[in-house]
Protein backbone atom coordinates (compact mmCIF):
# COMPACT_ATOMS: atom_id res chain seq x y z
CA UNK A 1 0.00 0.00 0.00
CA UNK A 2 1.20 3.81 -0.92
CA UNK A 3 2.67 5.28 1.94
CA UNK A 4 1.53 8.51 3.64
CA UNK A 5 4.24 11.27 4.39
CA UNK A 6 3.11 13.97 6.97
CA UNK A 7 5.59 16.88 7.10
CA UNK A 8 5.97 18.82 10.60
CA UNK A 9 4.40 16.31 11.96
CA UNK A 10 5.02 18.20 15.46
CA UNK A 11 1.87 18.52 17.13
CA UNK A 12 -2.27 17.82 17.26
CA UNK A 13 -2.53 18.59 13.60
CA UNK A 14 -0.14 16.03 12.67
CA UNK A 15 -1.29 13.38 15.47
CA UNK A 16 -4.87 14.04 13.74
CA UNK A 17 -3.91 12.29 9.84
CA UNK A 18 -1.53 10.11 11.37
CA UNK A 19 -4.11 8.33 13.53
CA UNK A 20 -6.70 8.91 11.16
CA UNK A 21 -5.14 7.10 8.43
CA UNK A 22 -3.18 4.83 10.40
CA UNK A 23 -6.47 2.93 11.86
CA UNK A 24 -7.37 2.59 7.89
CA UNK A 25 -4.52 0.61 7.66
CA UNK A 26 -2.50 3.34 5.49
CA UNK A 27 1.57 2.86 5.82
CA UNK A 28 2.66 6.80 7.36
CA UNK A 29 6.00 8.05 7.49
CA UNK A 30 6.02 11.12 10.26
CA UNK A 31 8.54 13.97 9.08
CA UNK A 32 10.23 16.51 11.18
CA UNK A 33 13.45 18.50 12.36
CA UNK A 34 12.41 17.63 16.09
CA UNK A 35 13.05 14.17 17.18
CA UNK A 36 10.49 15.08 20.11
CA UNK A 37 8.01 15.88 17.67
CA UNK A 38 4.61 14.13 18.53
CA UNK A 39 3.80 12.63 15.12
CA UNK A 40 7.44 10.74 15.57
CA UNK A 41 6.53 8.73 18.37
CA UNK A 42 3.24 7.66 17.47
CA UNK A 43 2.82 4.14 16.89
CA UNK A 44 1.10 4.34 13.87
CA UNK A 45 3.88 6.26 11.77
CA UNK A 46 7.61 5.55 11.13
CA UNK A 47 9.59 8.47 12.20
CA UNK A 48 12.02 10.32 9.58
CA UNK A 49 14.13 13.53 10.40
CA UNK A 50 14.39 16.06 7.73
CA UNK A 51 15.54 19.48 7.66
CA UNK A 52 13.50 22.61 9.14
CA UNK A 53 11.86 24.23 6.40
CA UNK A 54 11.91 27.69 7.75
CA UNK A 55 15.86 27.53 8.25
CA UNK A 56 16.72 25.11 5.53
CA UNK A 57 14.48 25.38 2.98
CA UNK A 58 16.60 23.90 0.12
CA UNK A 59 17.62 21.06 2.34
CA UNK A 60 14.39 20.39 3.18
CA UNK A 61 13.44 19.55 -0.17
CA UNK A 62 16.78 17.95 -0.60
CA UNK A 63 15.40 15.83 2.48
CA UNK A 64 11.78 14.75 0.78
CA UNK A 65 14.11 13.58 -2.73
CA UNK A 66 16.06 11.35 -0.37
CA UNK A 67 13.11 9.81 0.96
CA UNK A 68 11.16 9.34 -2.05
CA UNK A 69 13.78 7.41 -3.30
CA UNK A 70 13.86 5.31 -0.35
CA UNK A 71 10.19 4.35 -0.45
CA UNK A 72 9.01 1.28 -2.02
CA UNK A 73 5.96 3.16 -3.59
CA UNK A 74 5.69 6.66 -4.65
CA UNK A 75 4.39 8.65 -1.32
CA UNK A 76 1.35 10.94 -0.48
CA UNK A 77 2.49 14.50 1.24
CA UNK A 78 0.20 15.66 4.18
CA UNK A 79 1.26 19.56 4.80
CA UNK A 80 0.59 20.45 8.65
CA UNK A 81 1.97 24.25 8.22
CA UNK A 82 2.25 26.60 5.96
CA UNK A 83 6.37 26.27 6.06
CA UNK A 84 6.49 22.89 4.03
CA UNK A 85 4.26 24.18 1.25
CA UNK A 86 6.71 27.72 0.99
CA UNK A 87 9.71 25.55 0.86
CA UNK A 88 8.26 23.09 -1.58
CA UNK A 89 6.18 25.23 -3.57
CA UNK A 90 9.06 27.02 -5.95
CA UNK A 91 10.64 23.42 -6.34
CA UNK A 92 7.43 21.35 -6.67
CA UNK A 93 8.83 19.88 -10.21
CA UNK A 94 11.90 18.38 -8.22
CA UNK A 95 9.95 16.62 -6.09
CA UNK A 96 9.16 14.35 -8.84
CA UNK A 97 6.37 11.37 -9.32
CA UNK A 98 8.20 10.23 -5.99
CA UNK A 99 5.86 12.36 -3.58
CA UNK A 100 2.46 13.16 -5.04
CA UNK A 101 1.14 16.56 -3.49
CA UNK A 102 -2.16 16.59 -3.34
CA UNK A 103 -3.13 20.10 -3.27
CA UNK A 104 -3.27 23.14 -5.90
CA UNK A 105 -0.15 24.08 -7.95
CA UNK A 106 2.48 26.98 -6.64
CA UNK A 107 0.56 29.42 -9.05
CA UNK A 108 -2.68 29.36 -7.11
CA UNK A 109 -1.23 28.34 -3.95
CA UNK A 110 1.16 30.98 -3.64
CA UNK A 111 -2.08 33.07 -3.87
CA UNK A 112 -4.14 31.53 -1.05
CA UNK A 113 -1.17 31.83 0.71
CA UNK A 114 -0.67 35.49 0.79
CA UNK A 115 -3.49 37.21 2.97
CA UNK A 116 -4.12 40.14 0.65
CA UNK A 117 -5.13 37.04 -2.25
CA UNK A 118 -7.69 35.53 0.11
CA UNK A 119 -8.90 38.77 0.71
CA UNK A 120 -8.94 39.81 -3.14
CA UNK A 121 -10.78 36.97 -3.79
CA UNK A 122 -13.56 37.10 -1.09
CA UNK A 123 -14.42 40.63 -2.51
CA UNK A 124 -15.01 39.25 -6.06
CA UNK A 125 -17.76 37.11 -4.83
CA UNK A 126 -18.45 39.40 -2.26
CA UNK A 127 -17.64 37.36 1.20
CA UNK A 128 -17.33 40.05 4.29
CA UNK A 129 -13.66 40.20 4.89
CA UNK A 130 -12.77 42.83 8.24
CA UNK A 131 -11.69 46.22 6.75
CA UNK A 132 -8.12 45.80 6.26
CA UNK A 133 -5.44 48.11 4.86
CA UNK A 134 -2.14 47.05 3.97
CA UNK A 135 0.50 48.96 5.99
CA UNK A 136 4.35 49.65 5.07
CA UNK A 137 5.39 51.03 8.44
CA UNK A 138 4.51 53.05 11.37
CA UNK A 139 3.70 56.19 8.64
CA UNK A 140 0.81 54.47 8.03
CA UNK A 141 -0.47 54.52 11.82
CA UNK A 142 -2.36 57.36 11.37
CA UNK A 143 -4.21 56.82 8.11
CA UNK A 144 -5.37 53.19 9.63
CA UNK A 145 -6.34 54.77 12.60
CA UNK A 146 -8.49 57.25 11.17
CA UNK A 147 -10.29 54.94 8.71
CA UNK A 148 -10.28 51.75 10.64
CA UNK A 149 -12.05 51.44 14.10
CA UNK A 150 -10.26 50.72 17.04
CA UNK A 151 -9.26 48.31 18.64
CA UNK A 152 -7.17 47.01 15.48
CA UNK A 153 -4.78 44.20 14.74
CA UNK A 154 -1.26 43.88 12.69
CA UNK A 155 -0.85 40.38 11.19
CA UNK A 156 1.89 39.66 9.01
CA UNK A 157 1.33 38.59 5.44
CA UNK A 158 4.57 36.69 4.63
CA UNK A 159 6.71 35.08 7.01
CA UNK A 160 3.71 33.76 9.82
CA UNK A 161 5.53 31.40 11.55
CA UNK A 162 9.02 33.70 11.81
CA UNK A 163 6.57 36.47 13.23
CA UNK A 164 5.02 34.02 15.57
CA UNK A 165 8.16 33.18 17.14
CA UNK A 166 9.31 36.95 17.00
CA UNK A 167 6.04 38.00 18.92
CA UNK A 168 4.60 34.62 20.97
CA UNK A 169 1.40 35.13 18.95
CA UNK A 170 -0.29 35.35 15.62
CA UNK A 171 -1.18 39.38 15.78
CA UNK A 172 0.10 42.61 17.40
CA UNK A 173 -3.35 44.09 18.95
CA UNK A 174 -3.43 47.87 19.15
CA UNK A 175 -6.25 49.98 21.15
CA UNK A 176 -5.13 53.73 19.80
CA UNK A 177 -2.39 55.25 17.36
CA UNK A 178 0.30 55.42 19.39
CA UNK A 179 0.39 51.89 19.98
CA UNK A 180 -0.30 50.59 16.37
CA UNK A 181 2.35 52.74 15.50
CA UNK A 182 4.97 50.93 17.54
CA UNK A 183 3.32 47.48 16.56
CA UNK A 184 3.71 48.22 12.81
CA UNK A 185 7.38 49.70 13.34
CA UNK A 186 7.92 46.30 15.04
CA UNK A 187 6.49 44.14 12.09
CA UNK A 188 7.48 45.81 9.24
CA UNK A 189 9.94 43.04 8.13
CA UNK A 190 6.79 41.13 7.40
CA UNK A 191 4.80 43.48 5.38
CA UNK A 192 2.47 43.71 8.12
CA UNK A 193 -1.70 44.51 7.60
CA UNK A 194 -4.32 46.42 10.08
CA UNK A 195 -7.67 44.79 10.27
CA UNK A 196 -10.91 46.09 12.46
CA UNK A 197 -11.51 43.57 14.98
CA UNK A 198 -14.93 41.70 14.27
CA UNK A 199 -16.92 41.36 17.79
CA UNK A 200 -17.48 38.52 19.41
CA UNK A 201 -15.78 35.87 21.39
CA UNK A 202 -14.10 32.92 20.60
CA UNK A 203 -16.90 30.83 20.39
CA UNK A 204 -18.05 33.25 17.52
CA UNK A 205 -14.95 31.82 15.28
CA UNK A 206 -16.51 28.85 12.79
CA UNK A 207 -14.81 26.90 10.45
CA UNK A 208 -14.90 25.15 7.12
CA UNK A 209 -12.91 21.93 7.03
CA UNK A 210 -12.97 20.35 3.60
CA UNK A 211 -11.23 18.15 1.03
CA UNK A 212 -11.80 19.32 -2.49
CA UNK A 213 -10.21 17.03 -5.62
CA UNK A 214 -8.45 18.69 -9.33
CA UNK A 215 -11.96 19.57 -10.22
CA UNK A 216 -12.79 21.57 -6.71
CA UNK A 217 -15.35 18.86 -6.04
CA UNK A 218 -15.34 18.57 -2.61
CA UNK A 219 -15.20 14.79 -1.33
CA UNK A 220 -15.40 15.56 2.46
CA UNK A 221 -16.69 18.24 4.63
CA UNK A 222 -16.94 19.63 8.07
CA UNK A 223 -17.88 22.46 10.26
CA UNK A 224 -17.42 23.03 13.79
CA UNK A 225 -16.78 26.15 15.63
CA UNK A 226 -13.95 27.05 18.30
CA UNK A 227 -15.29 27.46 22.17
CA UNK A 228 -11.84 28.69 23.79
CA UNK A 229 -8.51 29.84 22.22
CA UNK A 230 -4.89 30.24 24.02
CA UNK A 231 -4.36 32.77 24.47
CA UNK A 232 -7.83 34.16 24.26
CA UNK A 233 -9.44 36.25 21.64
CA UNK A 234 -6.14 35.88 19.36
CA UNK A 235 -4.77 32.54 19.60
CA UNK A 236 -5.17 28.46 18.60
CA UNK A 237 -7.78 26.67 19.29
CA UNK A 238 -7.55 24.82 22.80
CA UNK A 239 -11.21 23.88 22.83
CA UNK A 240 -14.17 22.88 20.02
CA UNK A 241 -17.01 21.34 19.19
CA UNK A 242 -18.26 19.92 15.83
CA UNK A 243 -22.07 21.52 14.16
CA UNK A 244 -22.51 20.94 10.87
CA UNK A 245 -23.72 23.85 9.22
CA UNK A 246 -24.67 23.64 5.26
CA UNK A 247 -25.04 27.35 4.81
CA UNK A 248 -21.80 28.14 6.05
CA UNK A 249 -20.35 25.26 4.25
CA UNK A 250 -21.68 26.32 1.25
CA UNK A 251 -20.85 30.47 1.52
CA UNK A 252 -17.13 28.82 2.36
CA UNK A 253 -16.96 26.44 -1.03
CA UNK A 254 -17.74 29.35 -2.86
CA UNK A 255 -14.77 31.17 -1.56
CA UNK A 256 -13.06 28.21 -2.39
CA UNK A 257 -14.31 27.75 -6.01
CA UNK A 258 -13.09 31.89 -6.39
CA UNK A 259 -9.44 30.54 -5.16
CA UNK A 260 -9.64 27.93 -7.80
CA UNK A 261 -8.48 25.64 -4.77
CA UNK A 262 -7.58 21.93 -4.48
CA UNK A 263 -6.76 19.74 -1.23
CA UNK A 264 -7.41 19.80 2.36
CA UNK A 265 -7.92 23.13 3.72
CA UNK A 266 -9.34 25.05 7.07
CA UNK A 267 -11.83 28.62 6.02
CA UNK A 268 -12.31 30.56 9.02
CA UNK A 269 -14.95 33.45 9.77
CA UNK A 270 -16.05 35.23 12.43
CA UNK A 271 -19.46 35.02 12.83
CA UNK A 272 -20.77 39.11 13.43
CA UNK A 273 -22.38 39.26 16.87
CA UNK A 274 -24.24 42.45 15.38
CA UNK A 275 -25.82 40.83 12.55
CA UNK A 276 -24.70 37.55 12.25
CA UNK A 277 -22.69 37.73 9.21
CA UNK A 278 -19.90 35.45 8.76
CA UNK A 279 -16.40 37.03 8.15
CA UNK A 280 -13.19 36.06 6.58
CA UNK A 281 -10.61 35.30 9.20
CA UNK A 282 -8.38 33.26 6.83
CA UNK A 283 -8.06 30.32 4.79
CA UNK A 284 -5.24 28.08 5.62
CA UNK A 285 -4.78 25.80 2.68
CA UNK A 286 -3.65 22.50 4.51
CA UNK A 287 -4.82 20.82 7.66
CA UNK A 288 -5.50 22.61 10.66
CA UNK A 289 -5.14 21.90 14.87
CA UNK A 290 -8.32 20.36 15.42
CA UNK A 291 -8.56 18.39 12.22
CA UNK A 292 -8.34 14.91 14.12
CA UNK A 293 -12.96 16.24 15.32
CA UNK A 294 -13.64 15.63 11.67
CA UNK A 295 -12.69 11.80 12.20
CA UNK A 296 -14.81 11.36 15.59
CA UNK A 297 -17.58 12.57 13.71
CA UNK A 298 -17.61 10.41 10.67
CA UNK A 299 -15.72 12.88 8.17
CA UNK A 300 -12.23 11.04 8.00
CA UNK A 301 -10.72 14.03 5.68
CA UNK A 302 -7.20 12.71 5.15
CA UNK A 303 -8.50 9.43 4.17
CA UNK A 304 -10.52 10.46 1.49
CA UNK A 305 -7.31 13.20 -0.06
CA UNK A 306 -5.38 9.75 0.62
CA UNK A 307 -7.84 7.60 -1.57
CA UNK A 308 -8.61 10.19 -4.28
CA UNK A 309 -4.35 10.87 -4.70
CA UNK A 310 -3.94 7.01 -5.30
CA UNK A 311 -6.52 7.14 -7.75
CA UNK A 312 -9.54 5.74 -5.74
CA UNK A 313 -11.97 8.65 -5.39
CA UNK A 314 -14.55 8.16 -2.46
CA UNK A 315 -17.24 10.92 -1.71
CA UNK A 316 -18.39 11.21 1.87
CA UNK A 317 -22.09 12.00 2.41
CA UNK A 318 -22.83 15.68 3.35
CA UNK A 319 -23.58 16.46 6.86
CA UNK A 320 -21.74 14.54 9.80
CA UNK A 321 -22.53 14.10 13.40
CA UNK A 322 -22.58 17.08 15.81
CA UNK A 323 -22.15 17.67 19.12
CA UNK A 324 -19.40 16.61 19.70
CA UNK A 325 -16.17 18.27 21.68
CA UNK A 326 -12.03 18.32 21.17
CA UNK A 327 -9.48 20.04 23.49
CA UNK A 328 -6.18 20.27 24.55
CA UNK A 329 -6.74 18.93 27.73
CA UNK A 330 -2.97 20.02 29.41
CA UNK A 331 -3.78 23.12 27.59
CA UNK A 332 -7.30 23.53 28.27
CA UNK A 333 -7.99 23.14 31.82
CA UNK A 334 -5.12 24.92 33.93
CA UNK A 335 -5.70 28.28 31.71
CA UNK A 336 -9.79 27.91 32.21
CA UNK A 337 -9.33 27.56 35.62
CA UNK A 338 -7.20 30.68 35.60
CA UNK A 339 -9.58 32.47 33.75
CA UNK A 340 -12.66 31.44 35.64
CA UNK A 341 -11.28 32.82 39.19
CA UNK A 342 -10.21 35.57 37.20
CA UNK A 343 -13.90 36.35 36.03
CA UNK A 344 -12.24 36.43 32.65
CA UNK A 345 -14.61 33.07 31.46
CA UNK A 346 -18.12 31.30 32.84
CA UNK A 347 -17.71 27.99 34.50
CA UNK A 348 -20.30 27.35 32.76
CA UNK A 349 -18.64 27.79 29.37
CA UNK A 350 -16.01 25.89 30.47
CA UNK A 351 -18.24 23.12 32.38
CA UNK A 352 -19.86 23.29 28.48
CA UNK A 353 -16.69 23.17 26.54
CA UNK A 354 -15.46 19.83 28.43
CA UNK A 355 -19.10 17.84 27.86
CA UNK A 356 -18.51 14.52 26.51
CA UNK A 357 -18.55 12.99 23.90
CA UNK A 358 -14.98 14.53 23.75
CA UNK A 359 -11.35 13.75 22.64
CA UNK A 360 -8.42 14.91 23.45
CA UNK A 361 -5.70 16.38 20.06
CA UNK A 362 -2.88 14.98 22.36
CA UNK A 363 -4.56 11.88 24.60
CA UNK A 364 -5.29 8.75 23.56
CA UNK A 365 -5.56 5.64 25.26
CA UNK A 366 -4.64 3.44 22.33
CA UNK A 367 -1.82 5.44 21.38
CA UNK A 368 0.06 6.75 24.45
CA UNK A 369 3.48 7.79 23.62
CA UNK A 370 2.13 11.29 22.25
CA UNK A 371 0.67 11.91 25.64
CA UNK A 372 3.70 10.73 27.38
CA UNK A 373 5.89 13.16 25.84
CA UNK A 374 3.40 16.21 26.43
CA UNK A 375 3.12 15.28 29.95
CA UNK A 376 6.95 15.07 30.24
CA UNK A 377 7.50 18.42 28.59
CA UNK A 378 4.65 19.93 31.10
CA UNK A 379 6.18 18.63 33.91
CA UNK A 380 9.64 19.98 33.00
CA UNK A 381 8.20 23.39 32.72
CA UNK A 382 6.50 23.12 36.26
CA UNK A 383 10.28 22.63 37.69
CA UNK A 384 11.87 25.35 35.63
CA UNK A 385 8.54 27.52 37.41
Amino acid sequence: MRPAVVLQASGPNALGIVRSLGRAGVPVVACDHDPRAFGLVSRYARPVLTADPVAEPDRFVEDLQRLARDLPEPGVLFATHDDALAAIGPREDDLGEGLVRPWSPWPVMRTVLDKAGQHAAAHRIGFPVPRTLDAGGPDDADRAAAELRVPVIVKPREDATGFRRRFGGQVLEAPDAAALRDALARAAAHRPQVSEVIPGGDDALWTLGSYRDRDGRPLASFTGRKLRQWPPHFGTARAAEARWDPGLADRCHTLLDELGFHGISQVEVKRDVRDGRDHLIEVNPRSWLWIGLARQCGVNLPLACYLDAIGRPRALPRGHRGNRRWTLALKHVPASIREVSRGEWSAAAFARSVRPPISDGVLDLRDPQPALAQLGRFTGRLRRG
